[in-house]
């Protein structure tokens, strides 16, 4: 039995989640408030493929754009065989760039496959280069979806699986590019929604932390004896109760083995919000070859989509995600108090 899908109005907004208490406000934001835009961005955890009454969705892709593991290999299994054939036609797709195709049995009007970098190997280039690139993808797929009428986006995160991007880097990085982009007077209120959907919990608590310093609340809350929040017309319980209820088991495809899960033994890609102090993992180091040989397999690789589900290469890494059933949006949510087009070529 397939997963229920989310329905947009269900997805909650930078706005709705200052309300919930799920995001703390930073006490020295970047950018000055903006009600408009907290309503305009929207987070959230599940399968980018069962969203509800999203216009587009961008896809995480490889150059090849014929589908893969991860994001890649679930938008591709669960639109079908129309998606990799009209991929073939495109003759691939350069990486900070963004391709927009049909959606097919997806339930969107279009998919946008953004090529994002491979951290490690872009940064022997130049160290800029992967912020660079990634700056690229999210800026590249925000345009292509006003080129095509679209008025809400959902983006999956990219490079933080098998390509290597600190999470907590990328989250910074996509914040910070579109509320530029979004904020540029061709852009103003030609976009309704833009949502960003991670699927692993790392990603979501990098854009936990990063959102108050990209989009802060309209108003500071109040400080009271107590510690508490102002009194809110409606209370976070209530606006609660209309939200999705959140996972209970690790996300796993029907019929295929349980989900990798990530090494204990190997501390996160994180970041103290408070400090912004980035901290590196050891496993996330690789020699040169190593790298090279994760370039030149993403190069070579061709796949089939026949009756099967398609398949990858080579061994999906602990952050390659797997297509789920649904897994629902925020765990705990009243509770928890966690919270250059294309680049220019020569």
């Amino acid at each position: 039995m397939n997963p229920p899908y989310i329905p947009i109005a269900e997805i909650p907004t930078v706005s709705l989640l200052y309300k919930l208490r799920r995001l703390i406000p930073n006490s020295q934001p970047l950018n000055p408030p903006s009600k408009t835009l907290n309503d305009t961005i929207a987070l959230l955890r599940n399968d980018i493929t069962k969203l509800e009454g999203v216009d587009c969705i961008v896809n995480a892709a490889n150059e090849q754009l014929m589908g893969g593991g991860g994001v890649d290999g679930a938008v591709h299994r669960a639109a079908g065989r129309g998606l990799l054939e009209e991929c073939r036609s495109l003759n691939g797709c350069d990486t900070g760039d963004a391709k927009i195709t049909s959606a097919y049995n997806l339930p969107y009007k279009r998919v946008i496959h953004a090529v994002g970098p491979m951290y490690h190997y872009e940064k022997r280039v130049s160290g800029d280069r992967p912020e660079s690139l990634l700056r690229s993808c999210y800026r590249r797929s925000l345009e292509l979806a006003i080129e095509n009428n679209m008025k809400s986006i959902a983006f999956a995160a990219l490079s933080t699986g098998i390509y290597g991007y600190p999470c907590w880097e990328a989250a910074r990085t996509a914040l910070d590019e579109t509320r530029k982009f979004l904020e540029s007077d061709n852009n103003i209120g030609r976009l309704e929604r833009v949502i960003f959907c991670n699927f692993e919990s790392k990603d979501e608590r990098a854009y936990e932390q990063l959102i108050p310093l990209f989009f802060p609340p309209e108003e500071q809350p109040r400080n009271t004896d107590h510690g508490e929040l102002h009194r809110e017309s409606v209370s976070p319980a209530i606006l609660a109760a209309s939200l999705p209820d959140p996972p209970t088991v690790e996300p796993s495809l029907e019929g295929q083995p349980e989900s990798k899960k990530q090494r204990l033994d190997a501390p996160e890609v994180g970041c103290d919000a408070g400090t912004q102090t980035h901290v590196l993992t050891v496993s996330e180091e690789k020699s040169e070859d190593e790298w090279e040989e994760v370039k030149k397999s993403e190069a070579g690789r061709t796949e089939t989509l026949d009756d099967d589900p398609i398949e990858v290469d080579f061994p999906s890494s602990a952050t390659d995600v797997q297509s789920v059933q649904s897994s629902g949006i925020i765990d705990e949510m009243v509770d928890s108090h966690s919270t250059d087009g294309f680049l220019g070529k020569d």
